[in-house]
């Protein structure tokens, strides 16, 4: 998925549900360590998404996608770990027996 794919994306979710939208990506980047994401980065990307949800101009929010996007590519130890932070837990499926 392409930076623009993830920038309207996210828009439309932000539209759609407003400050929820901004709750949920809050708690995502929440789990980004801070050694790979400073707390200015991610708040300027969560102030970007509240504005959205209230009305503000997309371009403000395309940027700090972009902005936050170079963030989390800085470097190879970065992108590592973000990826571990962000990615989904395993699902641990048991099968019931059939009867």
């Amino acid at each position: 998925m392409g930076i623009g794919q993830v920038t309207y994306s996210l828009l439309a979710l932000t539209r759609t549900y407003r400050l929820q939208a901004v709750s949920w990506a809050k708690e995502s980047v929440s789990l980004i360590p801070r050694t790979a994401l400073t707390e200015t980065e991610s708040t300027k990307f969560l102030q970007a998404l509240s504005d959205i949800a209230y009305g503000a101009d997309v371009n403000s929010l395309i940027g700090q996608v972009e902005e936050l996007s170079d963030v989390c590519r800085r470097n190879r130890t970065v992108q590592e770990l973000v990826q571990a932070a962000l990615k989904p837990l395993e699902l641990n499926l048991v099968t019931a027996p059939v009867s």
